[in-house]
């Protein structure tokens, strides 16, 4: 019963008094136009059964498909509230403007990252972070530049996030701007995760959607309960990315 093993999640939609309904693994939720799948281990945790039931929840309730899986709800419970509260518009929200930059160390990366963000950590080539009261609030990870055929740069945003239960408004942007005025690039390129969106936000910024990326599979590692990328099929994966590009002379 998917509503024993989630069960902070329910008390949280309790707390914050949102009204759900729960449809055998679905949590389907009247106000927002998403709803969340509860991925069990005894699930049938198959890439085509999941994608069906994405593709269903659209048609028929117009609602697109989070999913939520038990071995992240695990480990790392905290981070997945921290991007519901977002979702649900409860995040502490802070203004971009009133933090500062700075280039973030390796280590200082890694920790931020492992405490704010659901994947392992990419540290990067360059790390861009931004301040509030002595405190990092958020943080962008970026691949070195190359040069294209066209005599175009690009890089890759490779990893971003906020601190846990707060929205810097304008401050990926900021992040961005900023790595592209220290390391001058024609384009930006990024993947984003389909499990959790289909890259509003980024849309919003000026990245547009260039192809999709099928989906990882991952095997658990039962003693750390990391995830590693497992060259066959298995029961833990994602549900593939999106490749955008932004070409970064509209910041500049």
């Amino acid at each position: 019963m998917p509503k024993t093993f989630y069960t902070s999640l329910f008390d949280f939609l309790d707390t914050h008094r949102i009204n759900f309904v729960l449809d055998a693994n679905i949590v389907r939720f009247k106000d927002y136009d998403y709803s969340l799948f509860l991925v069990l281990k005894q699930s049938n945790n198959t890439y085509d059964n999941f994608i069906q039931n994405r593709d269903f929840e659209q048609i028929e309730h117009n609602k697109y498909l989070i999913f939520i899986w038990y071995d992240l709800w695990t480990t790392k419970q905290d981070i997945i509230l921290s991007k519901l509260t977002h979702l649900f518009g409860l995040s502490k929200k802070i203004h971009a403007r009133k933090t500062k930059i700075e280039l973030i160390s390796k280590l200082d990366c890694n920790l931020f990252f492992n405490q704010n963000h659901l994947n392992q950590p990419v540290i990067g080539y360059k790390r861009v972070g931004l301040i509030l009261n002595n405190e990092l609030i958020a943080l962008g990870s970026f691949a070195k530049k190359r040069k294209f055929r066209d005599d175009t740069y690009s890089a890759e945003l490779l990893q971003f996030s906020t601190k846990n239960y707060h929205h810097v408004n304008g401050g990926l942007s900021k992040i961005i701007k900023h790595f592209a005025k220290i390391h001058p690039i024609d384009s930006l390129m990024t993947y984003i995760d389909l499990d959790w969106s289909k890259g509003e936000k980024f849309n919003k910024i000026g990245f547009n959607y260039i192809s999709e990326k099928s989906q990882v599979y991952f095997k658990l590692n039962n003693s750390t309960h990391k995830r590693s990328v497992n060259i066959d099929s298995s029961p833990i994966f994602n549900t593939g990315s999106l490749k955008s590009v932004l070409k970064t002379k509209i910041y500049l």
